[in-house]
């Protein structure tokens, strides 16, 4: 592809990205008042969140498995105004069973579009030769931020969220729909698909990449569920000085993520992952004997930067090894990183009961040590693969 192609394709992507966080930041916002309009108890809010993530895991399972979603430009364009359309269903529906419902919808819309976005950035990678993934997860954070804002500030000024929720999804989805500038499929991708070729990445290397991915984002949600929850309860800080992990956590994601493409072109990146992960897996258990609250701050602020590029690092790691149309290998590797985020809460939600939330906390401290040795052998796994895919990939 030429230069004026990937400049329009790579619009695509950061777009298609933007508005995948801007619906999710705006679902964070309408919680209070989805709940009071829908009579929704702690429980059934949990079990929609529920039905969503296992959506999501049902939609990378069929990407792998039905050829006739293994072409991710069209993919994206299915997806993307389905799953505005179904967000916005749930945002301002007024009927219980219509909400659940759209969760389905919305989550294997949701798990379609993030599956291909994926693939399009990490072929979008291969062919302008250069690091970019971090850059479009960081468009997703700000999306979320975006739509958080945008909701917020509807609200504030006494206004209707519906009006800038419904002309959100016209939006994107009409943007989506219409959008042509998608990486080049290439002319052996419809060989692939009528032929269902294996996949280019062995199953260990699979394993082990979708292994780090979901241990990434059992961190993550164990930092963001129950760190302030810890520092609240167990350190006897109030509650808007335990909620500041969360916040410079967070802080810490969004700058990692922008500067992560720019990183990962000057040092290895493993070792973006490696370092501070192990460094805070270190500091967070270090804190947590001594109740040094500043120790513990510092921690979560080291697991935000490794945890923000675990994501993108891992997916591109993947793309590369598997070679061009890396839709079904990156699917698969994605599916993993919902398991963790499904499961998490969970984990760390028994964790918690039976042991306490100093047990909840060395929990997290022990996934993101053993996530930040297990980085150091990424090359080493990952290696190795781009030869099978080669072969694979041949007629």
């Amino acid at each position: 592809m030429n230069e004026p192609l990937l400049t329009a394709a790579r619009r695509a992507i950061s777009a298609g990205f933007l508005g995948l966080g801007l619906f999710m930041g705006m679902w964070g916002v309408m919680v209070p008042l989805r709940s009071a309009d829908l009579g929704l108890s702690e429980l059934m809010i949990s079990a929609f969140l529920l039905i969503i993530g296992l959506s999501l895991c049902a939609a990378i399972f069929l990407v792998t498995r039905v050829k006739a979603l293994q072409d991710d430009g069209q993919l994206i364009r299915f997806a993307g105004p389905v799953y505005a359309g179904g967000f916005t269903v749930c945002l301002v529906t007024g009927s219980l069973p219509v909400f659940f419902a759209a969760g389905v919808v919305t989550g294997l819309a949701a798990g379609f579009l993030d599956a291909g976005l994926n693939s399009q950035s990490s072929q979008w990678e291969q062919k302008a030769r250069k690091r970019s993934m971090s850059g479009f997860h960081a468009l997703f954070s700000l999306g979320m931020l975006i739509g958080a804002g945008l909701v917020t500030l509807l609200l504030s000024g006494g206004h209707d969220p519906a009006v800038g929720i419904v002309g959100s999804a016209a939006v994107y989805g009409a943007y989506i729909i219409t959008n042509r500038s998608w990486v080049s499929a290439e002319a052996g991708m419809k060989d692939d698909i009528q032929h269902g070729k294996p996949l280019r990445l062995s199953f260990a290397v699979i394993l082990f990449l979708g292994a780090c991915i979901s241990l990434s984002s059992l961190v993550e949600g164990g930092v963001i569920d129950w760190s302030a929850l810890h520092l609240n309860r167990v350190l006897a800080l109030p509650a808007e000085d335990a909620g500041r992990a969360v916040l410079f956590f967070s802080v810490a994601m969004t700058v990692a993520r922008f500067m992560g493409d720019r990183l990962a072109a000057m040092i290895a990146p493993n070792l973006l992952l490696a370092v501070p992960l192990v460094i805070a897996g270190v500091l967070l258990t270090t804190a947590v004997v001594t109740a040094h609250v500043t120790m513990l701050v510092w921690a979560y602020i080291f697991i935000g930067l490794a945890v923000a590029n675990a994501f993108p690092i891992i997916i591109s790691e993947a793309g590369r090894a598997a070679g061009e149309r890396p839709l079904r290998e990156i699917s698969v590797i994605v599916g993993f990183a919902y398991f963790g985020l499904i499961s998490g809460p969970a984990l760390f939600g028994v964790l918690a009961h039976f042991m306490g939330l100093d047990a909840t906390v060395l929990g997290i401290a022990a996934i993101a040590f053993a996530l930040g040795v297990a980085s150091l052998a990424m090359p080493r796994f990952v290696a190795g693969s781009g030869a099978r895919a080669d072969r694979v990939s041949r007629p």
